[in-house]
């Protein structure tokens, strides 16, 4: 057989091939370790090397130290006698909220989503995502919970997001899973909308009314969370070409971003004609890509949306379905090497961000092209379109 006939050769997508390897029970066992490693590995090491858990938690209660001594919470290196404190103030609870995501990644029934092709992904889920206690574990589980709920009602899922933001501003991207939500798209709107006013009017309030901690709390922020943390999106790639968190190229960048982004999943969802689950699940995952400093923490149940949009490319052919599935296996095996590899201050979400987001607007892309004859109809003449919004119908 020659090389190109070898190529040419019909072969089966990622997800057929998985689970016809791994029928014995010798073979799950290693697909299960090579998938768990990088968490597995990280919480054994800190147990065996005896390292600090739960620095998060302790700097809640250095930071309320702080203040009833009267000074500042916001210090840089802040010192609490039996305590190891991270250098800022969140909460911790975090078991239950664990559990919840872990339910909703990889137990939780969607249609048309195999367990093989969810696990893929979670070999870039970092082990410092669980044993930090970063109070987002929590606003995710919170998240999770509520939007399970939007079939009957949107109020509770709204409420934990503008309380969210009120902690982190960036969870104000979890509005867009009331954009992807099966109402009619004119309610969808309004509610969105409605939100984002709120939680910047939150914000703002916030930052009026804050009191003389207010510019040290800023530069904190700024310093610790922005400058020495920017996460693995947008505002890190804007690091690696020289750009500072405020410069205006990182600005209109984000403002480019964010709707393209977001514009892509809406499509994936509309077009794609998913179910209500699927499309929240879509939603809650593209509020962590959209989100410009996605952290270790953002990425809990992330690889469990990532394989819902490459199930999506399986209604468009098999060799559309064979090419984006394997591409996402070995994305989740490039995760597993990058975890493994001793490279220092280097992390594997680092590279599998900017492919998560190539992912997502690939499929995006196929999915447009299957119904470029509707979308240029629509453009073409859009006052039906726009008049079906209106009356929602649509």
């Amino acid at each position: 057989m020659s090389l190109t006939e070898f190529f040419r050769k019909p072969r089966p997508d990622a997800l057929t091939w998985l689970q016809a390897h791994t029928q014995k029970k010798s073979t799950r066992f290693w697909f299960l370790f090579l998938i768990s490693f990088s968490v597995v590995s990280h919480l054994l090491g800190r147990l065996v090397k005896g390292k600090w858990w739960m620095n998060d938690f302790d700097a809640l209660i250095c930071g309320a130290d702080y203040m009833r001594r009267g000074l500042s919470p916001y210090a840089y290196e802040p010192a609490c006698e039996g305590l190891k404190a991270a250098p800022y103030v969140y909460a911790p609870f975090l078991i239950a909220a664990l559990l919840v995501i872990a339910w909703y990644g990889l137990k939780r029934s969607f249609p048309n989503l195999p367990l093989h092709i969810r696990l893929l992904g979670y070999t870039i889920v970092s082990g410092s995502a669980v044993s930090c206690g970063n109070i987002a574990v929590i606003c995710h589980a919170a998240a999770i919970g509520t939007a399970l709920m939007i079939r009957r009602t949107r109020l509770p899922f709204l409420l934990v997001v503008l309380v969210s933001s009120i902690i982190k501003p960036v969870f104000l991207t979890y509005l867009i899973v009331l954009m992807y939500d099966a109402r009619p798209l004119r309610s969808r709107l309004l509610w969105s909308a409605a939100g984002a006013a709120i939680g910047i009017g939150l914000y703002v309030w916030i930052s009026r009314t804050a009191g003389p901690l207010y510019e040290v709390w800023q530069k904190t922020i700024y310093d610790i969370t922005l400058i020495e943390q920017p996460g693995y999106t947008l505002l890190a790639w804007a690091e690696w070409v020289g750009l500072t968190i405020d410069h205006p190229a990182t600005l209109i960048a984000f403002a480019v971003y964010f709707p393209i982004m977001a514009l892509a999943g809406l499509l994936l969802c509309d077009l794609g004609k998913l179910s209500l689950d699927t499309r929240l699940l879509i939603g809650l995952g593209m509020a962590q890509l959209i989100n410009p400093r996605m952290m270790s923490y953002d990425m809990l149940f992330l690889p469990t949306m990532l394989a819902a949009v490459v199930m999506v490319a399986r209604d468009y052919g098999e060799r559309t379905f064979s090419q984006v599935s394997w591409t996402f296996l070995w994305i989740g095996v490039a995760g597993f090497f990058m975890a493994v590899l001793p490279i220092k201050d280097f992390k594997p979400a680092d590279i599998m961000s900017p492919a998560f987001v190539a992912l997502v607007l690939w499929v995006s892309l196929i999915v447009i092209r299957q119904n470029k004859d509707i979308i240029r109809q629509t453009l073409k003449n859009p006052k039906p379109f726009l008049g079906d919004i209106i009356q929602g119908r649509l």
